[in-house]
């Protein structure tokens, strides 16, 4: 065999493989490590904080309104502090909510739960109006969107830990092995990244979850939702590429140390 046609079948073979990879799954594409394949494949913002010093400026009620005092929500020193929980409803709607609206982003957060803490970040967020607040069981909330769900616990449950800390609401459960979850009133941090139809959900450092909005597996993990409820109305749910950042009003005790974003921008 010449070294010419013995270099061309290497070079088919290499080409074979590169092919399998970039055709591969989102996990295979996505490594696991860590997130700088993001950093070196697209241009990405210097981190900023969305928690002020002091005050709520760069945020509103879930409404869209100003926040006034009082309000359940305190910023302590650049920590934003629930502490004055209302028991009196399932939905209590004091949620801080951006007053700007995010495409892709990396988003780092601290946190530190109650004892029975339910709370959570959603993004995404979209207004579906009246219908599709039906989701929430509350006629005047129609705002919705994907939540990386924070809990006390892990809180294994009949759905398969769909529910669970770091989960994605409803839909899918974080990975079992990799989770691992500090308890109420210690410190845990958490990481959101938007990149178009991929997001990845982050916990204590590790990569607990990433799906594709809108692939075969999406539309499965709705369909067996509670956002595929026949009075729902929420169509199109996740599938909008930009909208606001919310931390959750659950009526439960809740700190957020930190919540910083970077921006995805264009790729270099």
């Amino acid at each position: 065999m010449s070294r010419n046609i013995a270099f061309f079948r290497l070079f088919v073979v290499a080409l074979f493989f590169t092919t399998l990879c970039l055709s591969g799954t989102a996990a295979e594409r996505f490594p696991n490590s860590d997130i700088q394949w993001i950093l070196d494949r697209y241009h990405v913002s210097k981190p900023v904080s969305l928690i002020p010093a002091e005050g709520f400026a760069g945020w509103t009620k879930h409404d869209g309104k100003a926040i006034s005092v009082p309000f359940k929500w305190t910023n302590q020193r650049g920590k934003f502090v629930l502490n004055q929980p209302d028991k009196t409803s399932e939905f209590p709607g004091d949620d801080l909510v951006t007053a700007k609206q995010y495409t892709n982003f990396i988003l780092d957060f601290v946190w530190i739960a109650s004892k029975g803490c339910n709370s959570g970040i959603k993004y995404r967020l979209k207004d579906f109006g009246k219908e599709g607040a039906k989701v929430n069981y509350c006629e005047d909330f129609g705002w919705l969107g994907c939540e990386f769900q924070i809990l006390d616990t892990f809180h294994e449950d009949e759905d398969g830990g769909r529910s669970a800390t770091a989960s994605l609401y409803t839909m899918f459960a974080p990975d079992k092995e990799k989770r691992k979850l500090n308890p109420f009133g210690k410190v845990n941090t958490g990481r959101i990244v938007v990149l178009d139809n991929h997001i990845e959900h982050w916990l204590n450092g590790k990569k607990v979850l990433e799906f594709e909005v809108g692939s075969e597996t999406w539309k499965k993990a709705i369909a067996t939702s509670k956002f595929s409820r026949e009075d729902a109305k929420a169509e199109g749910f996740g599938e909008n590429p930009s909208g606001f950042i919310m931390l959750q009003d659950h009526g439960n005790m809740i700190t957020f140390e930190k919540v910083i974003i970077r921006e995805i921008g264009d790729k270099k």
